[in-house]
């Protein structure tokens, strides 16, 4: 049991979200400057003064590394689709809460590490600036004795994003808490300009550009041909993907 415990901590260290993550395509990102952005998860992340990081994927959804040699660190970022599957996957009296959603996968989360005996502290809110930015996060820490972790979750439109810290021992996760902090409190979805989403175009006023004296009564095969468009337009309409959170089979 204690080496599935310890096992079970690393793999949230490099992991993030425990249970949750799941194989994603090739990730579009850069690092450039210390700041971090992936087009294809929409986030960005300033990376700590002193830090080293990579942005070479080594594990599905593992988005960074950033390091610190003295004292001994690691802080990574991983990110995953928000789905129906992945909120019904978390346990019926978590998802069951008044709590906000980053609480009630923290909830998810802090269940199957106490079951594996691993030592969870309460969650606490993340900085406002997540809220603010409209990617709210909670952060608990937690160890085996061997491991040290504080990690964050945090939720987006439809993304769910962790930033974790382990070290070897609780003084160095001390040390490292501010860093992990600054680091956390850039945390943001990417804004359409950044993804490269031109913005819509102004649409004139149907009611300044037709005047109504000037156009005759419409023809029965006119008439005809406005209800054939109205009824592709209906037809062709896309197709609402389902939202994550709603109702989950038994």
């Amino acid at each position: 049991m204690r080496t599935r415990a310890v096992h079970l901590l690393a793999a949230t260290a490099v992991a993030g979200v425990v249970a949750f993550v799941v194989a994603v395509p090739t990730v579009s990102a850069e690092l450039e400057n210390s700041i971090y952005t992936s087009k294809t998860h929409r986030v960005r992340l300033v990376v700590p003064r002193g830090w080293r990081a990579t942005d070479q994927p080594s594990y599905p959804g593992l988005l960074l590394w950033m390091l610190r040699s003295q004292p001994e660190g690691k802080i990574v970022l991983t990110a995953e689709p928000f789905t129906r599957a992945v909120y019904c996957s978390w346990p019926p009296e978590c998802r069951s809460t008044s709590d906000p959603l980053p609480s009630k996968l923290a909830c998810a989360l802090r269940e199957k590490l106490t079951a594996q005996r691993i030592r969870v502290g309460p969650p606490q809110a993340g900085p406002k600036e997540n809220v603010q930015n409209g990617m709210p996060s909670v952060w608990f820490e937690l160890d085996d004795g061997k491991r040290f972790a504080r990690q964050a979750v945090a939720l987006g439109e439809d993304r769910v994003v962790s930033l974790t810290l382990t070290t070897p021992s609780a003084e160095a996760r001390s040390s490292h808490i501010r860093a992990f902090e600054q680091a956390l409190r850039t945390l943001r979805p990417l804004t359409p300009e950044e993804m490269g989403v031109p913005a819509p175009s102004p649409q004139p006023d149907p009611m300044q550009l037709v005047d109504d004296a000037a156009v005759p009564p419409p023809s029965d095969a006119a008439s005809d041909a406005a209800v054939a468009v109205v009824a592709t337009t209906f037809e062709s309409a896309p197709v609402t993907q389902q939202a994550p959170v709603g109702p989950c089979g038994k």
